[in-house]
């Protein structure tokens, strides 16, 4: 298995642990995470040029974006992570709660009412 990192370069320059474990990383800019780690085109992009079998998202950003397993699957990329309807579902909190119900996970019931 090899390790392609996406790394900012305030990234490269605090010299992140995680760009010395990959066996390879490529750059992506700077600045607020839509204009990297959140940014699925940059995400897929990156994906298609070093031809990678699966993209793990991590934490955050984009993993929370319905969008990357859609396009990737579309590449025929494996996404580590759960599907885009389920993405959807838990992005939704009052969907995730219900669905938590659902599936008699202990929950505090949402009454639909704010006051």
């Amino acid at each position: 298995v090899q390790f392609v990192a996406m790394a900012t370069p305030e990234d490269l320059k605090a010299n992140a642990e995680f760009i010395k474990l990959a066996d390879a990383y490529v750059e992506v800019p700077a600045g607020k995470n839509s204009n990297n780690y959140a940014n699925v085109d940059i995400i897929t992009s990156v994906a298609k040029e070093y031809n990678v079998d699966a993209v793990w998202p991590g934490w955050g950003h984009a993993s929370e974006n319905p969008a990357l397993p859609t396009a990737l699957t579309e590449m025929g990329i494996k996404f580590i992570g759960p599907t885009a309807p389920v993405m959807s579902v838990l992005g939704d909190k009052i969907a995730a709660n219900i669905l938590a119900q659902t599936a008699k996970v202990p929950s505090i019931p949402w009454s639909g009412s704010w006051g």
